[in-house]
């Protein structure tokens, strides 16, 4: 939840110029490539949690114990996929708009 939480204002759409900016939007002081690096660690970071979970069972037979490890990768699994879903989105937009993914906004 908590690699959830950091990325949940890590909106690919930021990086982008288009549509009006509000006092109160969040800024995103991340060009495209840094954005993609970051949601490609929270993956990864994701990733490593769901493995971690399941050594934790090797040595218990308890069902309880079995279960929560299923429901964290479940957790993981499904906060992976929306964290890939914005990397496909920043990659759309990078062919869209043909911007260097190194530019500074």
């Amino acid at each position: 939840h908590i690699i959830d939480m950091h990325q949940l204002k890590k909106d690919p759409e930021r990086v982008y110029p288009h549509g009006k900016r509000t006092a109160h939007s969040p800024r995103l002081n991340m060009t495209a490539f840094e954005l993609n690096r970051y949601l490609d660690f929270c993956s990864e970071m994701l990733a490593m949690t769901g493995k971690l979970a399941a050594l934790y069972t090797q040595d218990f037979d308890d069902n309880v114990v079995v279960n929560s490890v299923i429901e964290v990768e479940l957790l993981t699994t499904g906060l992976e996929r929306k964290i890939w879903q914005k990397l496909i989105i920043l990659h759309n937009l990078e062919d869209r708009y043909g911007v260097n993914q190194n530019a500074a906004t």
